[in-house]
């Protein structure tokens, strides 16, 4: 195995810019050299990695496949030099943590903001994406660890370890819909509904408990982000469906409606989900912190 290392380098950074000019300028080479660099790798596999179209360069299915191999062994490396240089200190690092946004709003930014008191050098990188989309990022080495809610589904060996159990609630602005009244879950479906997307597992919960009570319920809007359902909420769209924690922490939370119902509704297990052999010192030292529960002492 004959293996260039700035050929796969090369090829990286065209596949992301889908630019040779773009892949030449971040470089610092010619663009001849870029072009001599990817045909020499062809070569070398045996495979067109590239179609030319008038916006730039396209992937071919054989580039997208290499893709996914040659990120994750530039990420390993990446994380090993990080790793070697952080073995007798916490002075520098980042820590790449997936998480939805209602999480890193309230529960994550005091974990985060303690460590930091302790170790300033380390950065932190937060990234909202779907569940599905976080696990591939963590498979694929781009993100240390992700905090969530259950189900966390991966096809290689992590740990899961579930940190805290949290409600859910429904809520309206009493203020901007004031003929509010609900008793039973199905007559929820008299009013408009401000709910997660129907993939994520928050929602997935919510729907099983309906069907449960012989209910459907059907949404005039759907988001990923917490912060855009509050905010219609907020505005009388109509009433969303949040984790409590998240209504609590609103500067304008009194104009928040809480409906309580005989029965509970269902509630989720926040999880930390990371593989073991791939951790930082610094982010060891994180998801100590995370599962000891302790904040600011």
């Amino acid at each position: 195995m004959n293996t260039d290392y700035n050929l796969y380098k090369i090829f990286l950074y065209l596949y992301e810019e889908k630019s040779i000019s773009k892949t030449a300028a971040k470089l610092y080479v010619s663009q001849p050299a870029i072009s001599y660099s990817l045909k020499e790798l062809e070569n070398q596999l045996g495979y067109t990695l590239f179609y030319r179209n008038s916006k730039g360069i396209e992937p071919t299915l054989e580039a997208k496949e290499l893709y996914s191999y040659i990120s994750t062994a530039f990420n390993i490396l990446n994380d090993a030099e990080e790793h070697i240089k952080n073995l007798n200190s916490l002075n520098i690092g980042c820590i790449r943590i997936g998480t939805p946004s209602h999480i890193g709003v309230f529960y994550l930014s005091k974990y985060i903001s303690d460590f930091r008191k302790i170790y300033p050098g380390i950065r932190f990188d937060i990234v909202c994406k779907s569940t599905s989309e976080m696990v591939e990022m963590l498979e694929t080495r781009k993100l240390d660890i992700i905090v969530d809610t259950l189900p966390i589904n991966s096809k290689k060996q992590v740990t899961k370890v579930t940190l805290s159990k949290l409600q859910n609630c429904f809520a309206y602005n009493k203020k901007m819909m004031k003929d509010v009244h609900v008793e039973k879950v199905e007559d929820l479906k008299n009013y408009p509904l401000v709910l997660p997307s129907a993939t994520s597992s928050i929602r997935l919960k919510l729907d099983e408990f309906m069907e449960s009570q012989n209910t459907k319920l059907l949404p005039v809007l759907e988001s990923w982000t917490t912060e855009i359902m509050i905010e219609m909420v907020r505005e009388g769209v109509g009433i969303g469906y949040f984790v409590k924690n998240v209504i609590d922490t609103q500067s304008d939370k009194d104009d928040f409606a809480v409906i309580t119902f005989k029965d509970e509704l269902p509630a989720v297990d926040v999880c930390c989900v990371y593989i073991d052999d791939f951790l930082t010192t610094a982010t060891h030292k994180f998801v100590d912190l995370l599962v000891s529960n302790k904040i600011g002492e």
